[in-house]
């Protein structure tokens, strides 16, 4: 993996850490780039998983209350998430619309998810444009969900008008100033067209925001390597390693970082 290619961390919940990649052409200051592909990340599915795949199969296919399947179809969806399965994750998002009819959160949770995590950049954008339909239709609804505004936002970016996503981020911002995923995006989009200067920038806001938020030291750090600030980065890799609450992720990359320099 190369420094410009950064990852995103799944949440302390998630049962394996999913490296996946970031849209491919934005920036912060509304000048264009286009920045390299992702690599391409398969796991096996432990044992114990495949049996919790099974048996969400089995309640999916024997529940008649389409909330209760929906829910199920849902959980198996994100097993297969966890482990790269996009594709079959995208089919229970489709069938999840089918059964409710109306445009679901859990579908665009789905669909975001694989649109992220997609091998390629085609099939990021095939999710990503079904995730805007429904996340642009549960805004309609309910305008003041920042949480659906930002994964709209982040839709957007690899879109004919990739600046329309950023300026929503900075919409979001002129709400909430302190608004953490937005701030977050912002200096990952930063970073994938590298304004490692503006990324930086971004990150040390959420630090200030957050002094124990180590996914933000660790976007810090690469943003500190790539402008020759080493041993500023050194310090804040360790403290990673040091800290009690960061998920092993997040460890595993600093670990890696720490190494290269």
């Amino acid at each position: 993996m190369t420094r410009s290619q950064l990852i995103l961390v799944l949440g302390a919940a998630a049962l394996v850490v999913v490296l996946f990649q970031l849209p491919r052409s934005v920036v912060e200051n509304e000048q264009l780039q286009e920045v390299g592909g992702p690599e391409s990340h398969s796991m096996e599915i432990p044992q114990e998983v495949e049996t919790q795949i099974n048996e969400l199969r089995r309640l999916i296919e024997e529940e008649e209350n389409i909330d209760k399947k929906a829910n199920f179809a849902h959980s198996l969806a994100r097993r297969y998430l966890d482990y790269g399965i996009v594709d079959s994750a995208a089919r229970y998002a489709e069938a999840i619309q089918r059964w409710k009819e109306t445009p679901s959160e859990l579908a665009a949770d789905i669909y975001f998810t694989a649109y992220e995590r997609s091998p390629g950049p085609e099939q990021a954008k095939e999710y990503a444009v079904k995730a805007r339909g429904i996340l642009q239709s549960l805004l309609d609804k309910d305008p003041t969900n920042l949480v659906l505004k930002n994964r709209l936002a982040m839709t957007l970016v690899v879109s004919e008008n990739p600046m329309a996503g950023v300026a929503m981020l900075r919409e979001i911002l002129a709400q909430d100033e302190t608004n953490r995923q937005a701030i977050l995006n912002l200096g990952l989009l930063a970073i994938q067209s590298g304004q490692f200067e503006r990324a930086k920038e971004r990150f040390e806001n959420l630090i200030s925001l957050n002094p124990a938020d180590n996914e933000a030291k660790l976007y810090l750090a690469v943003s500190m390597i790539e402008i020759n600030q080493q041993s500023q980065a050194r310090l804040l890799l360790e403290e990673i390693l040091a800290s009690q609450d960061s998920i092993p992720a997040i460890k595993m990359m600093a670990s890696d970082y720490l190494e290269g320099l």
